[in-house]
């Protein structure tokens, strides 16, 4: 499909609507850029209350239940697997401060 036909598609009112749209999105943000002040501003907070909302569902009892249960299994796991109750905790250990990935 050429650009012409394109364009004969796309009624000629609604070039001015997709524009007036697209101009009070960009001084929406504009605005909200200057009253946040500095962009890196606006990116600290967001990432904040991500990082809260991060914190509050994994503060979840049901979740941190199955989280210690999801644990115990993988450690009955490498014992079955064939490694000592000594080893099979050193590699949870590991795997909970990060050293396992």
């Amino acid at each position: 499909m050429g650009l012409k036909n394109v364009y004969h598609i796309v009624s000629r009112g609604a070039v001015p609507l997709v524009a007036g749209i697209a101009l009070s999105v960009f001084s929406t943000s504009s605005i909200h850029a200057q009253q946040m002040g500095n962009p890196l501003d606006f990116v600290n907070s967001q990432l904040a209350e991500q990082m809260k909302n991060q914190v509050r569902a994994m503060s979840d009892p049901d979740l941190i239940k199955a989280q210690a249960q999801l644990q115990r299994r993988y450690y009955e796991a490498l014992i079955e697997a064939g490694f000592s109750k000594e080893e099979a905790f050193k590699i949870i250990l590991a795997t909970a401060q990060g050293k396992g990935n």
